[in-house]
């Protein structure tokens, strides 16, 4: 029996065509948007399978369609965290995967779904939007700089969003910022060369390439170093051995090597980061397919063609070497890299970094580092 064309009902997905059916729906909200970039559908399958997705090791989740009739117009996820609440509170559940018609009943229809949801697994407080964590791709809803097209990674989605999300009743909590570095070309060359070196050698140090055959060893190195330099930081829970190697060792064979590097002291890791050619800019034009030949397109843009955009995905100071002017020392490295090696390089982006990290915002700028996107998450007692 069909549904009268103006009642609104909100449901748990159930079966794999529901699943196609939520995992297709954002092509609805963004066939009109030129910036927008399609997720690539079998790893997003991947991502949300209890018998797959790295999330339920330590999570559950539910998954809500809204229908007008027939029609789908939105989407949303709820979900809990056990290592979220060995590090932080027991009391707070989480939405995301928030996809919606320009419609505030639609809005608060869904958040009404994922609210009740979280509830019955004992929460008093629901937060996001995160899919899954922060870690993850999608943190938080993009409240400016829509007109630029979302490096790899980055949530995107239309203006409207924040008003759906506020209406509700939910009040920022946080923000997270996204910087791009560009005019490269009339950087002083010699100047950073010697700022670089002066740092490393006033502390003993040096920088070297991560090369892919150091990698699988220095991987755990790198994850506990990780863990360690953001425990403080807003919302950080560890990263999983599975985590750690679905977003590094994965990424890994598609970055050039002279992106990724270390600071040494003697032979321990102090310092990192790790850059990436921006996917995004061969993957939106795949329109969410990644058969053989997207993945052979994807391989050669990044390993091959000349470099125009990166992403530094990930940049680290050890806390014990933190105010030792380290982090000045992996961006002029970065660069440094770029003038010598990528002399096509329009801009990297520099995300995400949280609001709380002042030293960190300031040192960006200093480089002509420009803010131009603001990722928020909020809050709502329930």
């Amino acid at each position: 029996m069909s549904l009268p064309a103006d009642r609104l009902v909100v449901s748990a997905v159930s079966g794999p065509d529901e699943v196609e059916t939520f995992l297709l729906f954002p092509w609805t909200i963004y066939r009109d948007d030129p910036v927008w970039v399609p997720p690539l559908l079998s790893m997003q399958r991947e991502f949300i399978d209890p018998e797959r997705g790295p999330f339920y090791e330590f999570g559950q989740a539910c998954f809500f369609l809204a229908r007008r009739g027939e029609t789908v117009v939105g989407r949303i996820s709820a979900h809990c965290n056990s290592l979220y609440e060995q590090y932080h509170d027991t009391e707070t559940g989480f939405f995301g995967f928030f996809e919606c018609e320009n419609n505030r009943e639609t809005a608060h229809a869904l958040f009404d779904a994922a609210v009740a949801w979280v509830k019955q697994h004992g929460k008093v407080k629901i937060h996001g939007p995160l899919s899954f964590s922060i870690y993850d791709d999608s943190v938080g809803l993009l409240v400016d700089g829509f007109d630029i097209q979302p490096s790899m990674m980055h949530a995107h989605n239309p203006p409207y969003y924040e008003d759906l999300v506020t209406s509700y009743g939910f009040t920022k909590t946080f923000d997270w910022y996204a910087y791009r570095i560009s005019h490269l070309p009339y950087m002083d060359l010699p100047r950073l060369r010697k700022l670089r070196d002066t740092i490393l050698s006033r502390n003993n140090c040096r920088i070297l390439p991560i090369e892919r055959k150091d990698f699988a060893k220095r991987g755990p190195e790198i994850k506990e170093l990780f863990n360690d330099i953001w425990s403080k930081n807003w919302g950080h829970i560890p990263l999983t051995d599975r985590q750690f190697k679905d977003i590094f060792v994965t990424l890994q064979p598609l970055v050039r090597p002279d992106l990724e590097s270390m600071i040494l002291e003697d032979d321990k890791i102090v310092a990192f980061s790790v850059v990436s050619p921006d996917m995004n800019r061969s993957i939106k034009h795949f329109n969410g397919k990644f058969g053989l030949w997207q993945k052979l397109r994807l391989l050669y843009d990044c390993r091959v063609r000349p470099l125009t955009h990166c992403r530094a995905i990930i940049m680290g100071v050890a806390r014990t070497h933190q105010w030792k002017r380290l982090h000045h020392a992996i961006i002029l490295n970065i660069i440094i890299n770029f003038l010598e090696n990528h002399p096509k390089m329009d801009y990297c982006d520099c995300s995400l970094i949280p609001e709380s990290l002042a030293q960190w915002n300031k040192t960006l700028q200093d480089y002509g580092a420009e803010r131009y996107k603001t990722f928020r998450l909020y809050d709502r007692p329930i």
